[in-house]
């Protein structure tokens, strides 16, 4: 089985998610929604697809190209007593 190679939009995007994943700029915003390109915080919000095409407007890209991460509350990782 041959694997996939990713292009470069889907490379970006995947370089942009596992940035996203522990950058302080990013994990700051507790139960948000989180809009990156090129590894910059590009918007943050609660309606997923206005956050895209905001981000994509000020960035002057198709709103396809901003990955959006989830970061959650902070009660996710509360422990129960």
């Amino acid at each position: 089985m041959e694997l996939y190679k990713l292009n470069a939009k889907e490379q970006q995007m995947s370089d942009d998610v596992s940035w996203a994943l522990s950058a302080p700029e990013v994990q700051q915003h507790h139960g948000k929604l989180v809009a990156v390109h090129k590894k910059r915080v590009v918007g943050v919000g609660t309606d997923r697809m206005a956050l895209v095409q905001e981000a994509a407007r000020r960035e002057q890209c198709h709103w396809t190209d901003i990955a959006v991460v989830v970061v959650p509350s902070l009660d996710v990782w509360e422990i129960p007593h």
